[in-house]
């Protein structure tokens, strides 16, 4: 069982690590070819607090960073005018963010349906049932790295699965 299991993480890593530097290239690509200077992390961000209204500690918890790594890209998004600080009347100590229209605006041009690059082509040739299954698997493994890791459907990972 030990054995196998190493075996098993040291595949994850490489695996993992092709999907991660696919991933971050397309969406780089993407990004580009949209007209917008939004970084990966800022465009993720904008994804998360779109679904969800998310304090700092949420969102960071929400994309795997951690909340001093999120904190200058949240910054980032607010002075462009993409996100704001709201108030949580019930607890002033929280700070919810949320997308101003401009964010809100920005997301819908920069997000296409119908992108057909590599990670899209290959969770298509997977078919609906395994790559949502596929989804299942590594929210379960990130939730049992990560016990305090917030369930709630606020992970990018977590969007609903589009055949174009």
């Amino acid at each position: 069982m030990m054995e196998r299991n190493i075996d098993a993480a040291d595949a994850l890593r490489r695996l993992c690590g092709t999907v991660m530097k696919t991933a971050r290239q397309e969406l780089m690509q993407h990004l580009s070819e949209a007209g917008s200077d939004l970084s990966p992390h800022q465009f993720l961000a904008l994804l998360s607090i779109n679904r969800h209204t998310l304090t700092l500690g949420e969102l960071s918890r929400a994309m795997g960073l951690d909340p001093s790594t999120l904190a200058p890209t949240v910054e980032v998004l607010v002075r462009k005018g993409l996100v704001q600080r709201d108030r949580d009347p019930q607890d002033r100590r929280r700070t919810p963010l949320s997308l101003t229209q401009a964010g809100r605006n920005l997301l819908a041009q920069v997000t296409r349906q119908d992108e057909q690059g590599p990670l899209i082509s290959g969770l298509d040739a997977l078919g609906d049932e395994k790559a949502r299954q596929l989804i299942a698997l590594l929210e379960e493994l990130v939730a049992a790295l990560n016990p305090t890791h917030d369930s709630t459907p606020t992970n990018p990972c977590q969007m609903p699965i589009h055949k174009g």
